[in-house]
């Protein structure tokens, strides 16, 4: 699992991530000093692209992809920043389509979205609606098999800083289109939970629950409107700010899960890119390549 991150700012872009990596071996197995966020080209590149879900592909890693896809850019220079999220979701999609070991489980869960969601409070429930079991198991099925990237930068002259975000799921048929994401936002992607409860002093599970319990009876937007004034409003930043706010986001997500009853599913070292629209993609903080042996002594 993960926590990754992005903000836009009219400076540049943010972009952030935790560096565990799991493996379900039949209990849940961690490495952490996995590599989430990367940079679009050797140097002098305008484009950095982090990841969330699925951590890579049986025979080929994203590494290897991320490669590919700054060697084209290279060689054909991208219009704008849609350009390039609009060429990775195809290339990406070629990899992921194709991977042999994951054709059987996609076919699975391309039959399960076909059928209508389970509905515990239907009355009689419809033959044709997914079952308990299958609901769970389409669930876990999208969980494990969902794969997201958000590609932020810009394209000389105009050096508008934007980013763009990719999702990939095993029911899906073709590659997704890009969705941006606004200027002054930000974005939590993998385990934001813990994120949003300090921002919004709920997360959506809780939203989910709390509508589903029948002690609510208003509509989501009379919930919504409760819950508002409790947001933490984040005015506009300063980019050096953006990064302490990505930063802390990603801390505060560790280090709530390393003092929880939760699964360590995010952790390791944190690692920090800015792409600022006077400069080209530079570190803020990069594991070197021997942190993992530093570690362990």
């Amino acid at each position: 699992m993960t926590i990754a991150a992005c903000y836009v700012s009219p400076e540049g872009i943010v972009l952030g991530a935790d560096s565990t990596a799991s493996f379900d071996f039949g209990a849940l197995h961690f490495y952490n000093h996995n590599q989430k966020l990367f940079e679009l080209g050797d140097k002098d590149t305008t484009f950095g692209i982090v990841t969330w879900g699925l951590g890579g592909l049986r025979d080929i890693s994203y590494r290897t992809l991320f490669a590919k896809l700054s060697a084209d850019i290279k060689t054909t220079p991208a219009r704008d920043p849609l350009d390039v999220a609009t060429r990775w979701a195809t290339l990406y999609w070629q990899a992921y389509s194709s991977a042999a070991h994951l054709i059987g489980q996609r076919q699975r869960a391309q039959q399960l979205q076909a059928k209508p969601a389970y509905d515990p409070k239907a009355t009689p429930v419809a033959p044709t609606a997914r079952t308990q079991a299958e609901e769970e198991e389409y669930e876990n099925l999208r969980r494990d098999l969902g794969a997201g990237f958000c590609i932020g930068g810009y394209t000389e002259p105009d050096r508008v800083p934007q980013a763009f975000e990719i999702t990939f799921w095993p029911e899906d048929q073709a590659a997704p289109t890009p969705s941006p994401i606004p200027m002054h936002n930000h974005r939590f992607w993998g385990a934001p939970n813990m994120t949003h409860r300090l921002i919004y002093g709920c997360d959506s599970d809780f939203i989910h629950r709390l509508r589903n319990s029948g002690k609510w009876n208003g509509t989501p937007t009379d919930l919504q409107n409760v819950i508002e004034p409790g947001r933490l409003i984040q005015p506009v930043m300063p980019i050096r700010d953006a990064v302490d706010f990505v930063h802390t986001c990603i801390y505060s997500t560790i280090k709530a899960l390393k003092f929880s009853s939760f699964s360590q599913i995010c952790g390791g070292p944190i690692e920090l890119a800015v792409i600022t629209t006077d400069r080209k993609f530079r570190w803020v903080r990069h594991k070197e390549w021997d942190a993992a042996v530093w570690e362990n002594g």
